[in-house]
């Protein structure tokens, strides 16, 4: 007998990715053993990707205007609107690896009543550099040493359960890091999440200092949310004897991947990580006991390249 596809709502947002958008459209047209219905938010691009979705088939696009794009919103609505059961989530740049990405992340889901969501493997672009590479070397090759994070979701090629959703909603509060946040909640609530190694992607991106900072300082002022007490006040506590002691773990993470030349670059890319989640977290705080009620601090880039 043969199975029936598994109907799929896939959500993708979408912002100046054109270069990429072709393979991105490619591998999902090409998914076995699943009926995708595609919706696609569109970020006001002007790199010709609208007119790259226009060459493929999709149910809905959602065109928002500059500048109004806000993560959790996107995701309520794109889950809200779905009419399946299952919702994938994947990025306009996230190029599935072979034809049954979408089925073993499908199935995981399906085959564990207790499951709200699954993600799946990252694997950096060939022309990654070596940081980038030791990153997603630790957030998806050794999992493991994210510790309590390690089951979090990862929303660039990811898939929930619509049940589990509303009980949960993303919540709109925050423009950064709404996929760990929700991991947390979901668990609160009775469910699991899991990672499928099986299900792999290509997808990385490379950070300037500042983009790092900046990016950094949004996801820990969201996951300032979930900590179990306050950020430190000081330099030393809160940037210095981190920054040593990430360095030192590196190390050996380096070693390990053969990059021995790049052991000296460790303490220059880090600093901008490590100082931009402090500083985040201390205004994740000041936003947790000020404006519980509003949406989280963020940072620009110019407002980044000012703090670094």
């Amino acid at each position: 007998m043969v199975e029936q596809p598994i109907p799929i709502t896939v959500v993708m947002r979408s912002y100046n990715d054109a270069s990429l958008l072709p393979q991105t459209l490619g591998a999902l047209a090409a998914q076995q053993g699943v009926n995708v219905q595609l919706v696609v938010f569109e970020s006001a691009s002007t790199d010709g990707s609208v007119a790259i979705f226009e060459r493929h088939v999709y149910q809905r696009m959602v065109r928002l205007s500059p500048g109004s794009y806000h993560s959790a919103l996107v995701l309520n609505e794109g889950v809200r609107g779905a009419s399946t059961e299952l919702v994938a989530f994947v990025n306009s740049d996230a190029i599935m690896m072979d034809r049954m990405v979408l089925l073993r992340l499908a199935k995981a889901l399906l085959g564990q009543p207790s499951l709200a969501g699954v993600f799946a493997r990252q694997i950096p672009r060939p022309e990654a550099s070596v940081m980038t590479i030791l990153d997603y070397s630790i957030a998806f090759e050794h999992r493991q040493e994210l510790g309590r994070f390690a089951d979090s979701l990862s929303l660039v090629c990811s898939m929930i359960k619509k049940s589990a959703w509303s009980e949960v909603p993303f919540d709109e509060r925050l423009t950064y890091a709404e996929d760990v946040v929700w991991s947390q909640q979901v668990r609160e609530r009775g469910w699991t999440t899991r990672y499928i190694p099986e299900a792999v992607v290509e997808h990385s991106h490379e950070y300037s200092p500042q983009a790092m900072y900046s990016r950094q300082f949004g996801d820990f002022a969201a996951l300032e949310i979930l900590a179990n007490s306050p950020p430190p006040r000081d330099l030393w506590n809160g940037v210095l004897w981190p920054l040593f002691r990430r360095c030192v773990r590196d190390i050996y993470r380096l070693v390990r991947l053969g990059e021995f030349r790049a052991l000296w670059r460790l303490p220059f890319y880090r600093y901008p990580m490590m100082a931009g989640q402090w500083r985040g977290r201390l205004a994740g705080r000041r936003f947790l006991d000020e404006r519980p009620g509003g949406r989280q601090p963020k940072l620009s880039l110019s407002e980044a390249k000012r703090l670094i």
